[in-house]
């Protein structure tokens, strides 16, 4: 299947994208910098908010290239919020993630909640549903399940390198069974089996609404779109920095999904830009 030329991005590719992109791409370079010069924790917690905003600018376009100004907002509202309940959830209560802590600066909290979790998870879903999208088309339902499972595998990377390797928060003692990477056949690399699940529970919540608000609202034109490129290099910016994180603290088993996850989301940037999907 060979994607619609000129048709990733379009007019999300002026000067707006141009800067995004550039901002976005300076960011991943002083992040990944920071980690060479300081191991997991790269640039700190605002150097780490401000990979995520910038990405999130990068994907958040993408969305409004699709659906129109209003609905991407719309959208981006939707994961937000939703994801920021639920880890304001998490942290007083055992039912989703096991009860957790957070840490960091206090300043960068939103609700007791870092404002970097929910910026996550915006980047992760809101860029994965795209990705998803651009490589199965209109079959929502699946489109929705994909996402979810997707968002579900990227955690596998993803949160070790949040919790165990930058430190951003912690499960509370008594909330569920507590282990050491390698140490608990109930665990991945120490992260209990039931978080990864609650991940793709709530992705797959997320999904279904952006299927909702972005489909049911998009014309048949902006639903014909393929616009997987720029989200795909935005997660694959993403899985090389948590890769670093993860190798710099020793979690070899998320550093090898990670490994599997730059393969494929470099695999889709170059396709799509080798069949003439870049404006």
């Amino acid at each position: 299947m060979k994607p619609p030329a000129r048709e990733i991005v379009g007019t999300a590719a002026g000067w707006h994208f141009r800067v995004a992109a550039g901002v976005f791409a300076v960011v991943v370079a002083g992040e990944l910098t920071g980690q060479a010069l300081h191991g997991a924790a790269g640039t700190g917690d605002r150097g780490w908010l401000a990979f995520l905003v910038a990405g999130g600018w990068v994907v958040g376009l993408v969305w409004r290239e699709r659906v129109g100004v209003v609905r991407a907002w719309s959208c981006c509202i939707w994961v937000l919020v939703m994801s920021l309940l639920a880890l304001r959830f998490a942290s007083r209560h055992t039912l989703l993630f096991g009860r957790i802590e957070f840490s960091g600066d206090q300043a960068l909290m939103v609700a007791q909640v870092p404002a970097s979790g929910p910026l996550l998870v915006w980047l992760v879903v809101g860029g994965g549903f795209l990705v998803v999208e651009g490589l199965w088309g209109e079959w929502r339902a699946g489109v929705s399940t994909l996402t979810a499972l997707v968002s579900a595998q990227m955690a596998l990377m993803i949160l070790p390198a949040v919790a165990s390797a930058r430190g951003d928060w912690r499960r509370l003692a008594g909330s569920a069974p507590a282990a050491s990477p390698g140490e608990a056949s109930g665990s991945f690399a120490g992260l209990p089996w039931a978080d990864l699940a609650a991940w793709f529970i709530l992705s797959l919540v997320l999904a279904f609404g952006l299927v909702i608000m972005g489909d049911n609202w998009s014309s048949a034109e902006a639903r014909s779109r393929r616009q997987a490129w720029a989200p795909a290099a935005v997660l694959l910016a993403l899985t090389v920095v948590c890769l670093g994180a993860d190798l710099s603290s020793g979690l070899w088993l998320p550093a090898a999904v990670g490994a599997v996850n730059a393969m494929f989301f470099g695999a889709v940037v170059t396709w799509y830009l080798r069949a003439g999907g870049r404006t």
